[in-house]
């Protein structure tokens, strides 16, 4: 898919508007939720941006290497998208917490998303290999797709509440619709080698995902947060923005391979945070009926 003119431009275009909508569901007060809960937030991208990345790195050696294990890692590194919000929100968990880790995870993506990968491509393909990630392209690339989108939908929404509100829901439509597009567009383009490819990346992936979401519920629990601001972790570090990491894999460094763990990974997600989901809200049913049965 190198050299695709729908993937160079497209694909960009379309995060860029993405990252309008995560900006239309945002206000200035949002970041004041770092100094109200700073415990939550703290451990949130602790594990967001230093434990699932580590975690990555391990899988995809336990996976063998190569290409494919780089691909895992830039999965592990990407921040939660607006879907966290949203499925938070669902969950009933803390949607206050899951906005301030996803916009701050977000901007520090900027930063640490080039050294992961880098640092992969190294680990896991020499340090001969030609294939690397331009680390000020992508910089520029990260400030042009995601911080200043994001500043353009809250100047909307702060100009325009109303019209913001109804904007923001058709946009979340419209990042899962790309999403799909993209997984077709691979399925299509490299069906001759997709089953040996998905037959060796779903084991890892969902072994990334399955561990990050223990990994939040159990850090969660252990460092004495609420149930609510428990799950909210593990959403948000088993959610991926895994059109950011198409982007990277296709756009920034051209490499179809390389963006099997972001594709595959962004459909198995959705099956167990769903699960949480359900769960979340079973949790928040018995928490109210507690609540009824103590005002008794």
């Amino acid at each position: 898919m190198e050299g695709n003119a729908l993937v160079i431009i497209g694909l960009p275009a379309a995060l860029f508007i993405i990252m309008v909508g995560m900006g239309l569901s945002l206000a200035v007060g949002d970041f004041r939720r770092v100094a109200e809960q700073p415990r939550g937030v703290a451990i949130g991208l602790a594990l967001q941006l230093l434990a699932v990345p580590a975690l990555g790195f391990a899988i995809g050696g336990l996976a063998g290497g190569g290409i494919f294990a780089v691909g895992l890692v830039l999965v592990a590194a990407l921040p939660g998208g607006t879907t966290s919000n949203l499925l938070c929100y669902l969950a009933k968990a803390s949607l206050a917490l899951s906005i301030t880790l996803t916009v701050l995870a977000s901007l520090i993506t900027i930063l640490t998303l080039p050294l992961y990968v880098n640092l992969a491509l190294t680990t896991f393909m020499g340090e001969s290999e030609a294939l690397s990630m331009p680390v000020t392209r992508t910089l520029i690339t990260m400030l042009v797709i995601v911080v200043i989108p994001v500043g353009i939908g809250m100047s909307i929404k702060a100009a325009a509440p109303a019209a913001a509100s109804r904007a923001e829901p058709i946009i979340s439509a419209f990042s899962i619709i790309v999403l799909i597009a993209i997984i077709i567009g691979i399925v299509i383009a490299e069906w001759a080698n997709l089953p040996a490819w998905l037959a060796a990346a779903w084991a890892p992936v969902l072994a990334l995902n399955l561990s990050a979401l223990a990994l939040g519920l159990i850090i969660g629990k252990w460092t004495g947060l609420s149930s609510a601001d428990g799950l909210t972790l593990a959403i948000e570090v088993g959610i991926k923005n895994t059109t950011l990491g198409l982007t990277v894999a296709l756009s920034l460094l051209g490499s179809t391979e390389l963006a099997l763990a972001s594709a595959v990974y962004g459909l198995l997600m959705y099956l167990s945070v769903i699960a949480l989901t359900v769960y979340g809200r079973h949790l928040a049913r018995g928490t109210a009926s507690m609540a009824v049965g103590a005002a008794r």
